[in-house]
């Protein structure tokens, strides 16, 4: 298979700032699209609608996702295809604040499901304004061996950012004042991230032999290993939404978080949990991807961390108690940290078209969103039917079959 580095010889040189900014730009933009769905939203529906509120939260995200699902591949070609003086990625990243800024000033004060879900959904819109071209930076200016450190990156974010999100849920309370300050942050992220991009204008043109393949090609890579890192990815992106998707409502009533600890809320449960998961991520994420960069290997690593992971969402299950979830947080921050900057890495190291970037990572995007999208569904409808303890194995059940499938990508080994 031919890799990006075989079809690009010429890259801009980045400077250091470029981690850090981006962390920074994954973080604020994931705490919008994460931290809400953990704790923010689920209080605006719970007050509602408090009396269907599992059905009520399931169509909020679903909704968004799936409006997420259209506009990120769509948004990915259009950025592989603008020519500006000012590069590809970043006016699609100027255009993503101009959404978002005004949507979280509004979304704070819905007074109903569906003005709620329009809200959200708009919001993710701009979030994936921003997502497709921040991802495509990384095949864009980060050179082959330092790929793995690059999508360890994008792994801290995703630890960080639920941080975020119920951190400042639990600080200010407000809903409309947690929606305007990660607002405020993600505008000022994303232009300290837009500052390292200097070089964004200076990546390569289409070779003229190439454009009509790619004009037939515009929309579907052509590739089984990059179609098997899809569904790996969908897959474990699943396990991990059914697991956590309903964690506030899991210690409201089943652990009896607030009972259990007089003073506290359910909020403060949930702070906590993440403040435990975050750090396992970070760590899991620097060494694995560290790990990469060094090997060029993914396979071991990918089903180390899926096994891991699942081990935490069966034991969460079958415990039930509040030390059960916090061993939850646990394992499954270590796997989802080696899982989330190996896999990235090995998405970009298979992307079948150097000129396509944007879009091939947006197709990768889209696993990432149809996991977010329907894994709460598929959790409601487990709970509905099973409890909660069925949710947490068949998590552990899916992320074990998305390790099955990187042992079947070729390029993977």
């Amino acid at each position: 298979m031919m890799t990006m580095e075989s079809t690009v010889t010429a890259r801009p040189v980045i400077g250091r700032a470029y981690y850090p900014a981006l962390v920074a730009a994954s973080t604020s933009m994931w705490a919008i699209i994460l931290g809400p769905v953990l704790s923010t939203i689920p209080n605006q529906v719970d007050s509602i609608a408090p009396g269907n509120k599992v059905f009520g939260l399931a169509l909020v995200t679903g909704i968004a996702g799936i409006v997420g699902i259209v506009t990120n591949p769509l948004i990915g070609h259009l950025s592989d295809i603008t020519r500006t003086r000012f590069g590809r990625r970043i006016p699609w990243l100027v255009a993503g604040l101009a959404v978002i800024l005004p949507v979280s000033i509004i979304i704070g004060h819905s007074k109903s499901i569906a003005e709620l879900a329009l809200w959200w959904t708009l919001l993710q819109v701009g979030a994936n304004m921003l997502m497709a071209p921040t991802s495509a930076t990384i095949p864009d200016v980060v050179p082959e061996r330092r790929r793995g450190m690059a999508s360890a990156c994008l792994g801290i974010a995703a630890a960080a950012a639920p941080v975020l999100g119920t951190g400042i849920q639990t600080l200010v309370s407000s809903p409309s004042l947690v929606y305007m300050i990660l607002g405020g942050l993600i505008c000022l992220a994303q232009l300290c991230f837009i500052a390292t991009l200097r070089n964004d204008h200076t990546l390569p043109q289409a070779h003229p032999r190439t454009r009509r393949r790619i004009r037939w090609e515009h929309l579907i890579p052509r590739s089984k290993d990059f179609w098997l890192v899809c569904a790996h990815r969908i897959l474990f992106g699943l396990g991990q939404n059914m697991a956590l998707a309903y964690l506030f409502y899991y210690l409201q009533d089943v652990i009896h978080y607030a009972a259990q600890h007089p003073g506290q809320t359910t909020d403060d449960g949930v702070l906590l949990l993440t403040a435990i998961y975050a750090p396992c991520v970070i760590v899991a994420a620097i060494f694995a991807g560290s790990l990469t960069d060094r090997t060029g290997r993914f396979t071991w690593c990918l089903v180390t961390a899926t096994l891991v992971f699942a081990v935490g969402a069966v034991l969460g299950a079958v415990t039930a108690s509040w030390i059960g979830v916090i061993v939850l947080a646990v394992l499954t921050g270590l796997g989802y940290g080696a899982y989330a900057s190996t896999s990235m890495a090995m998405a970009v190291h298979l992307l079948p078209d150097g000129e396509r970037r944007a879009r091939d990572l947006s197709l990768i995007n889209v696993a990432d969103l149809s996991a977010i999208a329907l894994g709460p569904i598929l959790a409601a409808a487990g709970i509905s039917l099973s409890g909660y303890s069925a949710v947490f194995i068949a998590s552990g059940i899916l992320v074990v079959v998305s390790g099955v499938i990187v042992t079947a990508i070729k390029g993977a080994h």
